[in-house]
């Protein structure tokens, strides 16, 4: 039984390197619900993809196996040093900042969809895609009719937790005339029922009240 452990706990070290990129990477970037199960074949490949980057910079691979003879019995032990160690966690950040970095910022899934390869993009949800283009003041529409116009500056993962944060924010009235709102700005919550948000030309301020029509 000790042995058995010993064992897993080095296969554990072996596939080590991949589980840190793919929690890296599911930090850093928005993904799409996962099962148990996917997220170990994805750790598994990730695990792949470090091994093979640290064949090639190194030649060889981080881990040997020793093997020794007890009597008739052959035993067989994984072996790690601490500069190999130190090479996978250096490779595991790198790779894990680098997918997060073209996965937010879209750049494989943007070079695919030029030549007509994917429709799709990097991003888990369409929520994230319009967030990330479009930026600046944005007037939102509540589901109780009220309107509010802001400095959009947080905004949520997916659509269903349905909170932002604007600040520079004012209630627009249908009569189109601002009532700002004294402080950094409004928490708009899940309970405020957000109907529509509509982004406004970038020389938009919340102060500029006539730049936007009165209200239907």
């Amino acid at each position: 039984m000790p042995e058995l452990g010993f064992q897993a706990l080095a296969v554990l070290l072996v596939l080590l390197p991949g589980f840190l990129c793919a929690r890296i990477i599911r930090n850093l970037c928005v993904t799409p619900h996962q099962t148990e199960f996917d997220k170990i074949i994805e750790a598994l490949m990730y695990s792949f993809i470090v091994y093979v980057a640290y064949s090639l910079v190194s030649g060889g691979l981080p881990v040997g196996l020793r093997s020794t003879a007890e009597g008739d019995v052959q035993r067989y032990s994984i072996e790690f040093n601490k500069w190999s160690l130190a090479t996978l966690l250096l490779l595991s950040l790198s790779i894990a900042l680098g997918v997060s970095y073209l996965t937010n910022n879209d750049l494989i899934f943007r070079w695919l969809r030029k030549y007509e390869i994917t429709r799709r993009t990097a991003r888990g949800y369409v929520w994230g895609d319009v967030f990330h283009d479009c930026q600046g003041y944005v007037l939102v529409e509540l589901k109780d009719g009220r309107n509010l116009l802001g400095w959009l500056r947080y905004y949520p993962d997916t659509p269903e937790e349905g909170n932002l944060f604007l600040e520079d924010a004012a209630w627009v009235e249908r009569s189109g005339n601002r009532i700002p709102i004294v402080g950094p700005g409004i928490l708009l919550t899940k309970e405020s029922g957000i109907r529509s948000i509509a982004f406004l030309e970038p020389k938009i301020t919340a102060v500029d009240s006539s730049r936007i029509l009165p209200l239907p």
